[in-house]
């Protein structure tokens, strides 16, 4: 035996005793060793009790008695008491009845544990086959009747458990042991766990401690769970009444049909009464392959609450599966769900793994502080770690306000540094402590906040008079247990017109924690506040209002509300006014609000202002988390008797995605505490969708005349020239809207040909907007080279750009034609004529846009010069169907229409023009001049020429030129 002692500089040394011996060696006179102590994990199990000391060496061997020795593992334990004055070996199970069918393998000492009154309890988990056992004996018997040289002595007054039938083999059974009181007498019982037991769930089995007889059991719910493997009694709830904790560390559970995680549970048994319990509180592990109930070990009242607290281990938890141990504190009903304490072995964190947590020790005052401590092993490391509890201080802190009930009218408080008086009250902030083991003088630091439930940013409507704050910080000394430590401070309210809110209370609340600064030098455990005891203290003042004697409003607070319209379209613009009225019919409302829910659809626009009989009241948007909504003031308060009408302006743009209706929620809200809300109003409008499409097209030109001057078609033409003339049949399919169609079939009736004889021939087939077209047959059979695509004329531009300009037709020079009368023209359409078939699939078109279809055919000429003098009219037939549209609920009645463009053939005969040669010309013009000189020639000598004068002018004449002659003769 070797004595070594152990220093701490917060305890007085201790000493300690450490007992090797030697192997016996020799029976009968031989010099063979008898037992083997190398590898015999001495120490693997140690309990103390009342200056008893156990210290257990399970895989210690010994060689039997057979003619052909064997080494069987049955276990050792050594007992010490008086300070290890007097020591003893107790190996229970080392005798004649050896081999796994004995009690050579019984591995006496794996688990360990006194009854009360010092008696020893020792688990042999390997006899029988492994049925195992539990052996009990008292201390004193084993130390009186200890002799080193007698290897095989029994004691008179020890106890074991009797071999079972076969089917009990590979139970283990004394795994683990614990002492307790369950039957309501004076004499404890032993539990004892089963892990192997019951098919592989698991039990933990009450023993009888004076006839070893099984008195009850609890069985596992989980195979291989190792129910069991752990097990302690403590009385968690304070009823008087021993509890049983079991231990189950590879339980698996199973999340959402998920593979199964190993984490562990331990199952808390509550007595009730004799021999009754309640259903197992359980306690699930979160860490896989964490092993959760490991360990456990009852630690006493850590927290000062009056119940117990246990430790529970989780060796392989953590990061690197350094290892946790979890303080779980009692309650009446059992354990607190969640740990109050974790313990991390990061300082055991260089062995991995650690095994922090594996094995622990608790219910110790170590450090004489009055406060149980706790003992964690880390077998990777080969060390324990002491975890000293701290004192816990309980605080009984006060808040007292006078008056509670403050008249904003009663202004007898000066604001130093000004002349101006304000309502004010007294507040009194005062605190004790109690606590085991603590200092006789304890500073607290106490914060004070004013109006504390007024979110941060917001106006806080009072202020400490000296400081004008709305908190402050000062010490507490609080001397000895019995006292009361206050102090005093005056409180003034802002000026009314300062805030709104004159209903709600005005919160006071004080925060307090322990002033570390003024703890001892040197202490190394400090003090904690008790965890359970809310440290934060609230008392509330109110303000006087115009509600009775009572000081209590009750509103009684009217709504109703309508739309101005009860439907609105999609793609339309859908400016919506809600009407609405709002009325109080009972006591003052303070802060009341109209809150009117914008759903995702809607905008708000603005207040209708124009409407005299509507209020023009305050109003704004505002927005919550996601929840849109416009907020109006109804005043502070909103007296009795009010009775508001107000208009609200929306618009509704957003309607594509919606179902068949939006809904506008509203509701008067106040913060009065009774009836502080009106009725709720939920408007609904219904959406539908509507959209106005129309089909229209021309044809260019609108009528062709045969014969063509100066041109011969051919029978078997090679271009496109030579077929005939070029016919054109736009069509445009325009969504005036308001609403948009996704999804229509647009068709094409083409007359391309009678009796085998082309009549329209198709060229090339052109589009423009969201259309995909087929045509049936193909187009262009003949596979007669096409010209290149003529610029479209300024009447088809214009169609195209989806203009109003009428279709006028351009005038051509053409040769001057006489229209022969005709009869009616013959109208050749799908009915009478075979017809190309042309369909097209129609896109997305929003209201206003358009998709249009042009073909490019030839009039084949041949067909219709065969039949000369017969006018024709050609006639295209185009229909739509609308068969979707982008929204979840469709229209009963989608849109659809038909037209026909036709192209007229008619005939006329050109005037007849002769070819008169020059030189008949040339002939007739010298011809006429010689008759004109031939007649003017006889006339002439006619006389035609001569003039006839009267008879009086001939006489003068005469009688001038008589007179005339006379000089000259």
């Amino acid at each position: 035996m070797y004595k070594f002692i152990m220093c701490f500089n917060w305890l007085p040394c201790l000493n300690y005793y450490l007992l090797c011996r030697t192997e016996r060696s020799g029976i009968n006179g031989t010099k063979r060793y008898i037992e083997f102590k190398s590898n015999q994990w001495f120490g693997a199990t140690v309990k103390a009790h009342k200056g008893k000391v156990v210290a257990c060496a399970p895989l210690y061997h010994w060689r039997t008695l057979k003619p052909t020795p064997e080494k069987d593992p049955v276990g050792t334990c050594y007992v010490a008491i008086q300070n290890f004055s007097a020591y003893a070996e107790f190996s229970p199970c080392r005798n004649s009845n050896a081999d796994p069918e004995g009690q050579g393998y019984c591995q006496a000492g794996f688990s360990l544990d006194f009854y009360k009154n010092g008696d020893l309890i020792v688990g042999g988990p390997g006899s029988f086959y492994w049925q195992g056992q539990v052996i009990t004996a008292s201390v004193a018997d084993i130390i009186a009747n200890y002799s080193f040289k007698d290897i095989l002595r029994k004691l008179a007054g020890e106890k074991q458990t009797e071999v079972a039938p076969a089917s009990y083999d590979d139970s283990y059974l004394g795994y683990s042991v614990a002492a307790g009181e369950f039957t309501g007498d004076s004499q404890q019982e032993l539990v004892a766990g089963v892990p192997r037991g019951a098919q592989n769930f698991g039990y933990v089995s009450i023993i009888n401690s004076t006839d070893m007889t099984f008195i009850q059991n609890f069985t596992g719910e989980q195979m291989a769970s190792y129910f069991g493997y752990t097990i302690v009694v403590s009385d968690v709830n304070s009823d008087g009444l021993d509890d049983v904790l079991v231990g189950a560390p590879l339980f698996m559970e199973r999340e959402f049909e998920s593979n199964p995680r190993e984490v562990g549970q331990i199952y808390l048994y509550l007595q009730v009464s004799s021999l009754l319990f309640r259903d197992p509180q359980i306690l699930t592990g979160t860490e896989t392959f964490g092993r959760f109930g490991s360990a456990m070990a009852h630690l006493g009242d850590l927290n000062q609450d009056g119940y117990n607290d246990i430790a529970i281990g989780v060796p392989f938890a953590g990061k690197d599966q350094q290892g946790k141990v979890l303080i779980y504190n009692g309650n009446k009903d059992g354990l607190n769900t969640k740990p109050s304490q974790v313990l991390q072995g990061v300082w055991a964190s260089h062995a991995v793994p650690s095994g922090f947590g594996f094995t622990l020790r608790g219910d110790s005052d170590i450090d004489k502080n009055d406060y149980p401590d706790l003992i964690v092993g880390a077998f990777g490391t080969g060390k324990v770690a002491v975890y000293r509890a701290r004192p816990v201080v309980t605080v009984d802190a006060q808040l007292l306000l006078h008056p509670m009930i403050v008249n904003l009218e009663n202004k007898t408080c000066q604001i130093p540094d000004s002349m101006t008086f304000a309502a004010c009250f007294s507040l009194r902030v005062c605190a004790s402590v109690a606590g085991q083991s603590i200092s006789n003088t304890i500073v607290l630091m106490a914060e004070v906040q004013l109006d504390s439930l007024k979110q941060k940013g917001t106006i806080k409507r009072t202020l400490f008079l000296d400081n004008h704050q709305t908190h402050r910080v000062f010490p507490l000394v609080v001397k000895g247990q019995k006292s009361h430590q206050c102090r005093d401070f005056i409180v003034y309210l802002r000026d009314e017109t300062e805030f709104r809110d004159k209903l709600s209370p005005i919160n006071i609340s004080l925060n307090y924690s322990l002033d570390e600064s003024t703890f001892k030098e040197g202490l190394e455990v400090k003090p904690i506040l008790n965890y359970y005891r809310e440290n934060v203290v609230s008392e509330q003042a109110h303000i006087l209002v115009d509600c009775g004697e009572d000081n209590l409003c009750v509103p009684d607070l009217k709504l109703s509300a309508r739309p101005d319209k009860h439907q609105v379209i999609i793609g339309d613009e859908n400016h919506l006014m809600l009407i609405i009225n709002a009325r109080n019919e009972g006591e003052g409302a303070y802060e009341a609000e109209l809150f009117v829910m914008i759903p995702e659809e809607a905008d708000y626009v603005g207040i209708e202002r124009n409407n005299k009989g509507f209020r023009p009241l305050s109003c704004e948007y505002k927005m919550e988390n996601v929840t849109r909504m416009v907020v109006c003031d109804l005043g502070n308060p909103m007296v009795s008797g009010t009775n508001y009408s107000l208009g609200l302006r929306f618009a509704v743009p957003r309607l594509e995605k919606t179902n068949m209706s939006i809904n506008f929620d509203l509701q008067i809200r106040s913060s009065n505490k009774d009836n502080p809300d009106s009725n709720f109003v939920s408007l609904q409008i219904n959406i539908t969708a509507v959209a106005q499409v129309e089909i229209r097209g021309v044809s260019h030109p609108p009528q062709i005349v045969l014969p063509i001057h100066n041109w011969e078609p051919e029978e078997e033409p090679h271009k496109e020239e030579e077929v005939g003339p070029l016919v054109e049949h736009i069509y445009e399919l325009h969504n005036i809207g308001p609403s948009t169609i996704s999804d229509t079939i647009l068709e094409v009736g083409w007359p391309f040909s009678a009796r085998d004889e082309f009549l329209l021939y198709i060229f090339h087939i052109q589009t423009l907007g969201p259309l995909q077209c087929q045509t049936n047959p193909n187009i262009n059979p003949q596979d007669i080279k096409p010209a290149a695509s003529p610029e479209d004329t300024p009447e088809l531009s214009a169609f195209l750009r989806n203009s109003t300009i009428p279709h006028l037709v351009r005038k051509r020079d053409v040769p001057v034609v006489e229209f022969h009368r005709q009869s009616p023209a013959k109208i050749l359409n799908c009915t009478n004529i075979e017809c190309l078939q042309i369909s097209c699939a129609v896109g997305r078109l929003e209201g206003g846009e358009s998709a249009v279809l042009k073909v490019r055919s030839r009039l084949w000429a041949h067909t219709f010069l065969q039949r000369k003098n017969d006018p024709y009219a050609l006639a295209s037939l185009v229909s739509f169907d609308v068969k979707k549209m982008p929204y979840k609920d469709q229209p009963a009645k989608l849109p659809e229409g038909s037209i026909a463009i036709k192209t007229s053939v008619i005939w006329a005969t050109p005037n007849v023009s002769f070819s008169i040669p020059l030189w008949v010309i040339i002939l007739a013009i010298l011809l006429g001049l010689l008759v004109l000189a031939i007649l003017t020639l006889a006339l002439w000598k006619c006389g035609f020429f001569d003039r006839a004068r009267p008879p009086q002018e001939d006489m003068t004449d005469r009688e001038q030129l008589t007179n005339d002659k006379t000089p000259e003769a």
